[in-house]
């Protein structure tokens, strides 16, 4: 038994296996459709169980109901790809995308005594969350996003703490 969430964002179920392949075809269902096993808290596209991979590659197009301009995945190679963006912008991992921009911010901020420390630490945080939601749910994408956030996240804790240090010792070096 499974349970589905619907266009409407309400959950449905529980469903069998076999009103849910009559779904697929109907196309009130398609591979994007977030599922969720009975009894488990884990929520994945359609697309991520197997037994529902014949009726998915036999859906020609995304349910007009389902998520609007979003194309069916491609069963069996484990991606998730027709969002807007062509799945180039992680706009479902906030984390991995926010901690991307702020490791470019940061490329400035890091010259900047204690506050490019505390900057860089919020990026590099906001990389290896990005970087958890990927290993939790691989659909929200931001693997390089995330992983750009964590490398220039500590590079620039590197160096701001260089800078820091070198002004407290001019502060202090002054008196």
């Amino acid at each position: 038994m499974y349970h589905i969430v619907g266009s409407d964002n309400q959950p449905r179920g529980p469903i069998d296996a076999a009103t849910l392949n009559q779904w697929i075809a109907e196309g009130r269902a398609n591979g994007q459709t977030m599922t969720c096993v009975e009894g488990s808290q884990e929520w994945k596209p359609l697309a991520y169980f197997p037994e529902f991979a014949p009726a998915l590659t036999g859906l020609a197009s995304p349910s007009p109901t389902g998520y609007p301009g979003a194309a069916p995945p491609h069963v069996g190679q484990g991606t998730v790809e027709g969002d807007a963006t062509g799945g180039l912008i992680p706009y479902k991992n906030k984390h991995a995308l926010i901690g991307y921009y702020m490791a470019f911010a940061g490329g400035i901020l890091m010259f900047i005594p204690i506050l490019g420390v505390i900057f860089s630490i919020g990026t590099l945080v906001m990389g290896i969350k990005g970087l958890k939601n990927v290993k939790e749910n691989p659909v929200v994408r931001g693997t390089a996003h995330a992983w750009i956030a964590v490398i220039g996240g500590a590079m620039e804790i590197i160096v701001s703490l260089i800078f820091t240090v070198l002004f407290l010792i001019g502060i202090f070096a002054s008196k």
